[in-house]
């Protein structure tokens, strides 16, 4: 058999630069962001990347105390950075996370930290000190998730679900009109109280049969047309938290056109 010189993907980190305009970002005051990716062995300035769900750059931007979220797509540039522009809510620490897919490469995921002007606080005094939900329902406009978990509590290092069960504020029914939100009915981001762990989890498309015989069903069957599938009321979502401590979710829906972002907070055990 004849041998074939093959590009196996490389998996090691990606070089990542971000730049801000003005170079120190003022809360309440829009400022252009912009990313450079690097090659990790060559430096070279990377320029093609793949599309994952449904973009080919996520960016979270998480405040240090955890009550503010954002999940926002920079666009690429002419000159190959990626740019967007962002109001920061108010002044401090935050944490920007970077997902991307680039050509050739494994998954990157990386995080930059961001200080902005007149932030007088003490990083280690300001951190997050997460309080537990009274309910594990939440209504924001015309939906009302209510979450479960699978194991309660989560176990650290091993993988669990949060179930979320999705019904109409006005009337209590069931929600079976949900769209699709970056190529799935649900999207979510974990984040540990210390900003440190995190795991990135879009809703799983397919539900297994009742037996090992059974086929599987795809909610979302491969080339479907997204905008034209419906789903609910069940959304699951699997992940593994690698530490014990306390954790917050932003899970995010699409109904009738608007995007709803639930925070759900919970603890995670030892094994």
């Amino acid at each position: 058999m004849a041998l074939v010189r093959g590009a196996p993907f490389d998996v090691r980190d990606y070089g990542l630069e971000l730049t801000t305009e003005p170079a120190v970002v003022r809360a309440g005051t829009p400022s252009r962001w912009r990313f450079r990716i690097f090659h990790p062995g060559t430096g070279a300035p990377i320029l093609k990347f793949e599309t994952v769900h449904e973009r080919q750059y996520h960016l979270f931007v998480i405040s240090q105390d955890m009550t503010h979220f954002q999940h926002i797509h920079p666009e690429l540039q002419a000159d190959g950075t990626w740019a967007i522009d962002v109001t920061l809510p108010k002044p401090g620490y935050y944490k920007v996370l970077s997902d991307f897919l680039p050509a050739g490469g494994a998954s990157q995921f990386i995080a930059r930290p961001l200080v902005t002007a007149g932030y007088a606080g003490d990083l280690g005094g300001d951190s997050a000190r997460l309080a537990l939900e009274a309910s594990r329902s939440q209504t924001i406009d015309d939906l009302t998730a209510t979450v479960s978990f699978d194991p309660s509590p989560f176990v650290a290092g091993l993988y669990g679900h949060l179930k979320f069960s999705l019904t109409d504020s006005a009337t209590g029914r069931p929600v079976t009109d949900l769209q699709t939100y970056l190529g799935a009915f649900g999207h979510t981001l974990i984040m540990s109280e210390d900003l440190n762990e995190y795991v990135h989890s879009h809703s799983l498309d397919v539900v297994p049969g009742g037996d090992d015989e059974d086929m599987p069903q795809f909610l979302i069957p491969p080339g479907a047309d997204l905008e034209a599938l419906r789903g609910g009321p069940s959304v699951i979502f699997d992940g593994l938290m690698p530490k014990p401590g306390r954790y917050r979710a932003w899970t995010q829906f699409r109904r009738h056109d608007k995007i709803h972002t639930f925070v759900t907070t919970f603890d995670v055990s030892g094994p």
